[in-house]
């Protein structure tokens, strides 16, 4: 059992680019520096290994297709792109598509199973299969080339690392629920209505716990399930418009103005701090 990191069906973050061999390395760059982004964005990236995967030369019916003399040339191809890139890569014999060499970025989940997170593929056969050409500057018909590439990989699977990683307790802009706004008294209901109505129109996920349950009991359950701000409101926080500010990381952050407290959960949000 593997549960989000190996699913029946998944969502993929995927393009393909159809080029002319002279833009291969500065495509390729582009769709590296993608992925470097967008794992370096949700804090996966420091955890990452490279792996420039390979045919097997030993064994090239294997599930391969092409020439030896066409595998050669895409392999020394990416090599010098990652060479040039200065990308340090370990070398994965028999871990090619079974069309080109790729790059595959590679994570470890906590059992020390390494897992490919996001890929990108150097596809020198499928254009020729698929009959795609273009006129070149001499006017001659050629095949491209074509990049096939993820930037997230498999969401699912990158979730399944992400909560590895936090153990649940995803950063504030990650978070499903931001906000929990607790009243204490029926007088402190439509003051924690109007606060999370400032929230829902800045696009701050909030909810407001209005069940008949004591104080200490929501609280509690806020923090076993890891929101990352919650306020407390009575009569005294509705009397000074301010919020009692409790954090998942800091604890009690005692009472301030609730423009204040906005403020900094919005700065928070857009600065998508880990």
């Amino acid at each position: 059992m593997h549960g989000l990191i190996r699913v029946r069906q998944f969502t993929i973050s995927e393009g393909h680019y159809i080029l002319r061999p002279e833009q291969l390395e500065d495509e390729f760059r582009n769709c590296l520096e993608l992925a470097k982004y967008c794992l370096d964005t949700v804090g996966l990236l420091e955890d990452c290994t490279f792996r420039f995967s390979q045919w097997d030369p030993a064994n090239p019916k294997n599930k391969y297709e092409g020439t030896p003399e066409q595998w050669e040339i895409a392999q020394a191809t990416m090599k010098t792109i990652l060479d040039d890139l200065g990308v340090q890569y370990t070398i994965g014999i028999d871990e090619a598509a079974f069309y080109g060499p790729k790059l595959d970025i590679q994570y470890k989940n906590v059992f020390g199973k390494e897992d490919t997170l996001v890929t990108i593929q150097i596809d020198m056969l499928l254009a020729q299969r698929f009959g795609m050409e273009y006129v070149d500057v001499d006017g001659t018909k050629k095949n491209p080339y074509i990049i096939h590439r993820t930037s997230l990989g498999c969401y699912e699977r990158t979730l399944a690392y992400l909560l590895e990683k936090y153990a649940g307790a995803l950063p504030l802009w990650l978070s499903p629920e931001q906000v929990r706004i607790l009243p204490i008294t029926d007088r402190a209901k439509e003051y924690a209505e109007s606060i999370a109505k400032r929230f829902d129109d800045m696009n701050i996920r909030v909810t407001v716990d209005n069940r008949n349950e004591k104080i200490g009991y929501k609280i509690r359950q806020a923090q076993l399930e890891k929101i990352p701000y919650f306020f407390i409101l009575g009569d005294k926080e509705v009397e000074d418009n301010t919020v009692s500010l409790r954090s998942r990381k800091d604890g009690d952050l005692g009472t301030s103005p609730v423009e204040d407290v906005i403020a900094k959960i919005l700065k928070e949000n857009a600065e998508k701090t880990r």
